[in-house]
């Protein structure tokens, strides 16, 4: 009987482990389970074993420190390890009631509340450097590694893939590196996209999945949400010009993000789409089909991604004209 009583580690791993939790779906490194707890449900987040770490346990608990009371934020209920051969990272939160979105381009305006709100609350907030970082940062100090770890996987059938990587990363790290800011921090989602913006049918919104989240000093969250946004359709990438209108609007209006920045933020975010050997490597051993799907995918991004630049050039254009005219 789990009763009224405070959620632990300790139990839901025990409610798991016993077959009396629902897994729920998802694609990343990470499994999920739905546990019932004293009558609510409960959103289980076991951390793979390699990427279970004291300091992860301590980003997490920062970042849920900086947010709660956000009215989109489900807070940490407990945290820590189970016992197995191997510790693995476990996060209890409340479970998010409602559907994932498909098409995050109805949600566009959430998200940049979402993103001006994780600006606000980082307002005068320092962390360890341990605790800071995002997708770009690997590439940005240490490019040339992390291009020879993965060049096993990039040969035959992903050679071409190895040839965007290359020819592609170059202005990637020169675009980030210009968005850095040395002083002052964003808190860090990692992965705002439609499956991971839950609603209830009512107009409220709920972030799940804080997996990836830390702090960093770049807008590493609006680049990546800018591809996972304003596409088409789930698992594609061609961009809808409306909807990269609507978000490259509300990021200046919200966060005052000039125009003339959007080409360096789309690039900023398609570092996420560059593989790498780690995470490539951990999918294939979570699922044998995960890896070449992944690489399938990121493959996608890279044939458009030329057209989708020169669209969000031309869009933040338009808008910088607009914006002049209405002066």
């Amino acid at each position: 009987m789990t009763g009224a009583a405070r959620p632990t580690v300790a139990r839901v791993v025990e409610l798991v482990a016993a077959g009396q939790a629902r897994p729920l779906d998802g694609r990343g490194l990470n499994a999920s389970w739905r546990v019932e707890w004293g009558g609510r449900p409960l959103s289980v987040k076991v951390h793979c074993p390699e990427r279970s770490s004291a300091t992860e346990l301590r980003r997490i608990g920062r970042v849920d420190a900086a947010l709660r009371g956000a009215p989109w934020y489900p807070p940490v209920l407990d945290s820590g390890f189970d016992r197995a051969e191997r510790p693995r990272l476990v996060v209890v939160r409340p479970y998010a009631p409602g559907a994932p979105s498909d098409d995050a381009r109805r949600h566009i305006a959430g998200v940049v509340d979402v993103l001006a709100d994780l600006a606000a609350r980082a307002d005068g907030l320092a962390a360890e450097d341990a605790l800071v970082g995002d997708y770009a940062s690997a590439w940005l100090s240490g490019a040339e590694a992390e291009r020879s770890l993965v060049e096993p996987l990039l040969t035959g059938r992903w050679r071409d893939l190895g040839r965007a990587v290359d020819g592609h990363l170059g202005e990637l790290r020169s675009a980030a590196l210009r968005l850095t800011e040395h002083e002052g921090l964003l808190v860090h989602h990692g992965d705002l996209h439609g499956r991971n913006l839950v609603s209830d049918g009512s107009g409220r919104l709920t972030v799940i999945d804080w997996d990836e989240a830390g702090f960093s000093r770049r807008p590493a969250d609006a680049g990546k949400a800018l591809w996972l946004s304003c596409r088409l359709g789930r698992g594609d990438f061609v961009l809808d010009p409306g909807a990269t209108g609507r978000f490259l609007a509300g990021l200046r209006t919200r966060l005052g993000t000039p125009y003339a920045d959007a080409p360096d933020l789309a690039r900023l975010g398609a570092l996420w789409f560059l593989p790498r050997h780690g995470h490539v490597t951990l999918l294939g051993r979570r699922d044998a089909g995960l890896g070449a799907w992944y690489l399938g995918w990121v493959e996608r991004f890279w044939a458009r991604f030329r057209e989708n630049l020169d669209l969000v050039a031309r869009t933040a254009a338009e808008l910088e004209t607009s914006r002049g005219a209405a002066s």
